[in-house]
């Protein structure tokens, strides 16, 4: 079997190296010949896949921004899909600046409960006609969340 592949495979034959100290000048050595190079691609050629390159996380994400983004976004998938792409932005956008105020509370040695749910609710009244009471019960559960999270990483302080 392997002397029928050598005989398929044709022999490509090597320049010969140059001895260490005997350098050939640039204008004696062989040159290659080259295959002329299209100037345009045949159309029935097939097109080559193009490979995106993959962009690498610039920061580990704190486990504490996670544990916050998840509460914070849980059971808000309905009223976010409600909104208008405008009102999304501006939601996303809010929700994103309380999570980052949310997470320096969490490295406080003390955090209260009525700050956590003031951000929170804050963040909330940027849904277009939120109901009061849908608001505070939100609220409030998110923020007893939020408050548990905090005991967890404080040793039940």
């Amino acid at each position: 079997m392997p002397d029928e592949l050598e005989k398929q495979i044709p022999a490509v034959e090597m320049p010969p190296t140059p001895e260490i100290g005997h350098e050939t000048a640039p204008e004696s050595r062989p040159q290659a010949e080259q295959a002329p190079v299209p100037e345009t691609i045949p159309e029935d050629m097939p097109a080559a896949p193009v490979v995106l390159p993959v962009a690498e996380p610039t920061a580990p994400v704190d486990p504490t921004i996670r544990s916050i983004e998840l509460i914070l976004s849980e059971d808000m998938m309905e009223q976010f899909k409600a909104m208008s792409p405008a009102d999304q932005a501006k939601f996303k956008a809010k929700g994103e600046e309380t999570v980052s105020k949310l997470a320096e509370l969490m490295r406080k040695t003390a955090v209260k409960a009525k700050e956590v749910l003031k951000l929170i609710a804050g963040w909330l009244r940027f849904i277009p006609h939120v109901n009061k009471y849908f608001l505070e019960q939100e609220s409030k559960i998110k923020t007893d969340k939020i408050m548990d999270l905090y005991k967890r990483e404080h040793g039940g302080e």
